[in-house]
């Protein structure tokens, strides 16, 4: 912002005095602004931006200033969706869906996907993921169907450990039923989910819902004909799926496989270090 500002004020050839009293301030103040040292509100924003004849840049560089400490809109609109449905159905292609994510495995898709957040954003946001949950331990939940690629399985995200505990959590809600889990087979040769994750949420007394995913958030999809169209993906996804048992025990066999791999990964680490100490006492 103090950037921003400091080059508005050049470009408009004003001094630091002569712009302070659009704002009803001082020149000090107008330092402070220009070296991050003090912040602006809206109304300052505003009347500074006009005495620049900045035409809005300067309010939108400070509207983006605001945003980037604070969970995005989208973020708080799939949670009050959840709440209200009486079916969920999910297709993802990445990672695991959101609802059922671990606070761990959570916390490191969100450090991955926005790296510019910072930790109290963060943990913000995994802890709104885990109160989603809550929805999947009433007496009567949603009916929450999921489909998940092969590749989301073996997908370490932060480290093995992580990892397992995520795919226990996954393999816990499957068997309790509090979820219909399906992965698509490793190496198919149809792929319906191509274009994406998306959800779809049926509620009781209101027309279906979609939402579809892209690289900065979620977007909603009210048109009946697209939430149809969705569907009809989705089916054909559970189709080439396969079935609720036999992704159970994929699950199982990835899950022995990661931690396989965490142990001989850590007895090398082991012996390197017997190694380097026998070679230090030589």
């Amino acid at each position: 912002m103090g950037k921003e500002l400091k080059a508005l004020r050049r470009k408009a050839k004003l001094t630091q005095a002569e712009l302070a009293p659009y704002a009803s301030v001082v020149a000090a103040h107008v330092s402070a602004w220009e070296n991050g040292k003090r912040g602006m509100s809206e109304d300052q924003v505003t009347l500074l931006d006009q005495a620049l004849q900045a035409n809005g840049q300067l309010v939108r560089a400070w509207e983006r200033s605001q945003e980037t400490e604070t969970i995005p809109p989208w973020y708080k609109k799939v949670p009050k969706l959840e709440q209200k449905s009486t079916e969920l159905r999910e297709y993802q292609s990445q990672i695991f869906p959101g609802l059922i994510q671990t606070p761990e495995y959570a916390r490191t898709t969100i450090r991955d996907s926005l790296p510019w957040a910072s930790t109290s954003v963060v943990e913000e946001m995994v802890l709104a993921r885990k109160k989603r949950q809550e929805i999947l331990m009433r007496d009567h939940p949603p009916l929450v169907s999921i489909v998940v690629e092969a590749f989301v399985l073996d997908l370490i995200m932060g480290d093995e450990r992580t990892q397992i505990t995520q795919l226990d959590w996954v393999l816990q809600l499957a068997e309790e039923g509090r979820i219909r889990f399906q992965v698509t087979p490793p190496r198919s040769h149809y792929h319906p989910g191509t274009a994406g994750p998306f959800r779809i949420y049926t509620f009781p007394d209101n027309p279906p819902l979609a939402s579809a995913e892209y690289a900065s958030g979620e977007v909603l999809i009210d048109d009946q004909e697209t939430v149809q169209k969705c569907m009809t993906i989705f089916g054909l996804l559970q189709a080439e799926a396969l079935s609720m048992g036999a992704s159970v025990e994929f699950v199982r066999k990835v899950r022995e496989s990661i931690e396989e791999q965490a142990r001989v990964r850590s007895a090398a680490v082991a012996q390197e270090q017997l190694q380097l100490g026998a070679g230090q006492l030589r």
